[in-house]
């Protein structure tokens, strides 16, 4: 008995020390190393906040520094390679060589500061001169180092206004810290960010969505990697090695931060080893436009982005004087995406990477607001099937939000942070957790907000449902389309600080006359769409003479009693977010004390937009393919033409008692020729209303060709 009691109380005693360990092991003294428990790393150092003035690396668990990476490309024409402005920061274990440490890396170009949104050539932004784009390839010879020094010595003499300063013209404070990667930072990885090319700090052009963005992105990634040079600033040509790094990175950040991971991942560049991009782009041509329309307040676009990131092209400090020859590549942007008048052209073949799937080396984690009609669910089914192909591990996960990040939101009750770190663990320290074993597709039901696994992307079957029409042809006009949407545009405008639920399907529904047509779908409750909704139709026009011609095509769930019901809904019907709460709150380690985690809440609505479609009424025939897209085609006015509304991908499931409507109308004020104040932009209105338009469609070819599961 003495030797069971003595043998029990020493096994009380360790599971005593076990459990104490347990509870202790985010406060355990810093020793430099990286501490791993369930398959994630664990906080490991004392954090401390680079965002003070007077911060110093001396004493600090972190180093934080600047770098400026060399690339291969002399964009600016100043007979030097770009240098690429880009902000480390890294555990101290790493740089004293206890460990090496992976890298997290967002490219957002908005981090290094912005300046005005520059949309009109009077800004003094374009110089009116044909350009040769070839002339950015210009490559000289690379730098010779002067000298090389470590880490830790660079990291001593850094100054917090390499990251912290204030951007001239506007007087805006920036920071290039995100807070929101700090978590992952005190369990051990290194976070860079990098805004490339043309942004303030930076060397060379902005080029939105080009090649030479992307490269020197990837020589970041290169860097960090072992094989490329970067110098501790922009004179001395001192060159600094990624001496902490262990060589993997994952690339991420949201919207335009998601879209370059992907640019980077289709280079195949060595060290890259996963992206996670949130709502990020595929192809610029699918982003500005639609089937052969386009779709955004401006033809061109690309420009305007670049603008608004180009700090770093102007020729003084004042950013008084824009650099002239930018501003003719500028011009060149502009004739060339306005001569496509939403048609695919070369200008947008070379910012559409969902081709370029054939050097793809990474895996994938896409994350994806099912209610952003932002950046739309269309990028992410581009992403996944440019992974698909290339055979590489990706996974898509679609919530219920709109255009963001998900950080401290829920999935499946766990925070998202939790799932990441789980992800990153594996992939960037070869944790052996069997991330890369989570379902192929994780979606938010929009009926109760669970979630729901599919082993598959686009594996679904399409089936064909009854479309109900009381007339045999449904004539649909511009006339009174302007008047009707800016109605309804400044009703929104004086709304815009209240609730206003559903006032976006309001405006399709409240249609009347010839501005819409209305159909009803029989499609039958519990059903889900789950892809591409495809509705296909004849119809025929008198206008056969212009090009750019907007139909819109939305999906609408109504009750079939007309009562309110509860949905994912859009607080304003131009606003970005879907509405959320907080369910507890999370310690997210040493020194970064708690976070509220939230989840997406209903609201009560009496009709839910699903999806949409866009299509020009001049390209009758278009494929769901950008590359497919033809020139606009010589109608004849009494022959009827085939169309297909290739809809925005999603997945919804009709509720019981719940009728499906589809809504047909030409141009779309949700979508174009709006200003700043949401109202209808008078230039653009002018141009591409100058001419009424309308359209015949013939009901009896109305088909509802609907992937499901």
């Amino acid at each position: 008995m003495k030797r069971h009691s003595l043998l029990l109380s020493l096994f009380c005693l360790l599971l005593l020390f076990s459990v104490s360990l347990a509870e202790t092991a985010e406060t355990l003294p810093y020793d430099g190393t990286q501490k791993i428990a369930d398959g994630t790393l664990l906080p490991m150092l004392s954090f401390t906040d680079g965002s003070d003035k007077n911060y110093t690396n001396e004493g600090s668990d972190i180093l934080r520094f600047v770098v400026y990476v060399e690339t291969d490309y002399d964009t600016d024409g100043d007979g030097k390679l770009d240098l690429v402005k880009t902000f480390v920061q890294v555990p101290r274990g790493a740089v004293e060589g206890k460990y090496k440490a992976a890298s997290i890396f967002d490219p957002t170009p908005y981090t290094a500061g912005t300046i005005e949104h520059y949309s009109t050539f009077s800004d003094g932004m374009y110089t009116k001169e044909a350009f040769d784009y070839a002339t950015l390839y210009s490559q000289p010879e690379k730098r010779v180092p002067a000298g090389e020094t470590d880490t830790l010595s660079h990291a001593g003499a850094a100054d917090p206004a390499d990251w912290l300063y204030t951007i001239p013209r506007t007087e805006e404070e920036v920071s290039l810290i995100y807070p929101f990667y700090n978590y992952y930072l005190v369990r051990g990885y290194a976070i860079v960010q990098a805004s490339g090319i043309g942004t303030f700090g930076s060397e060379g052009f902005e080029l939105c969505g080009t090649d030479l963005e992307r490269d020197a992105l990837k020589n970041v990634v290169e860097w960090l990697a072992g094989d490329r040079v970067a110098y501790t600033d922009r004179e001395n040509n001192i060159a600094i090695p990624a001496d902490w790094s262990n060589g993997n990175v994952a690339m991420t950040g949201c919207s335009y931060g998601g879209t370059l991971p992907y640019e980077v991942a289709t280079t195949g560049v060595k060290g890259l080893k996963t992206v996670i991009p949130f709502a990020g782009i595929a192809s610029w041509y699918d982003y500005t436009n639609s089937q052969g329309v386009p779709q955004r307040t401006d033809v061109h676009y690309t420009d305007n982005l670049a603008i608004f990131n180009a700090g770093g092209t102007f020729l003084d400090d004042g950013w008084t004087v824009p650099n002239e020859t930018y501003g003719a590549y500028l011009w060149q942007v502009v004739q060339d995406q306005e001569a496509s008048n939403g048609d695919y052209a070369p200008i947008w073949a070379w910012s559409d990477y969902s081709d370029d799937w054939e050097n793809i080396q990474c895996s994938a984690l896409i994350v994806h607001g099912l209610n952003d009609f932002n950046v739309t669910v269309r990028q992410s089914d581009l992403m996944m099937q440019a992974f698909e192909k290339a055979g590489k591990t990706a996974k898509l996960v679609l919530h219920q939000g709109a255009h963001m990040y998900l950080y401290d939101y829920l999935v499946n009750d766990e925070m998202w942070y939790e799932i990441e770190n789980r992800w990153l663990a594996h992939y960037l320290y070869d944790v052996d957790n069997g991330a890369e074993n989570m379902p192929a597709v994780t979606v938010q039901s929009n009926l109760d907000g669970s979630f729901r696994t599919y082993d598959s992307w686009r594996d679904f079957n399409y089936t064909e449902f009854p479309v109900l029409s009381d007339v045999k042809e449904s004539m649909i006009s511009t006339d009174g389309l302007a008047e009707t949407a800016q109605n309804y545009l400044n009703d929104y405008a004086e709304e815009q600080n209240i609730d206003v639920i559903g006032s976006q399907e309001a405006y399709y529904l409240s249609l009347s006359g010839t501005l819409s047509a209305v159909y009803t779908i029989q499609m039958p409750e519990d059903t889900t769409i789950y892809g591409v909704p495809e509705v296909h139709f004849k119809a025929r026009t008198d206008t056969t003479d212009k090009d750019g011609l907007m139909i819109t095509a939305a999906l609408i769930d109504v009750d079939e009693n007309s009562k309110p019901f509860k949905a994912y809904n859009l607080s304003l019907a131009l606003d970005s977010k879907i509405p959320a709460k907080t369910v507890r709150q999370v310690d997210l380690g040493d020194g970064l004390g708690k976070t509220n985690v939230k989840e997406f809440v209903q609201s009560s609505t009496t009709a839910k937009a699903i999806t949409y479609g866009w299509t020009d009424l001049c390209n009758p025939g278009l494929g769901p393919v950008s590359s497919e897209y033809s020139v606009s085609t010589n109608l004849n006015a009494s022959t009827y033409y085939d169309y297909t509304f290739y809809m925005m991908p999603t997945v919804y499931t009709l509720a019981p008692g719940h009728t499906l409507l589809l809504v047909l109308t030409a141009w779309d004020p949700n979508r174009c020729f709006l200003d700043e104040a949401y109202e209808l932009d008078p230039d653009n209105v002018s141009e591409r209303t100058k001419y009424q338009y309308n359209f015949y469609v013939d009901n009896s070819s109305l088909q509802a060709i609907f992937p499901v599961r």
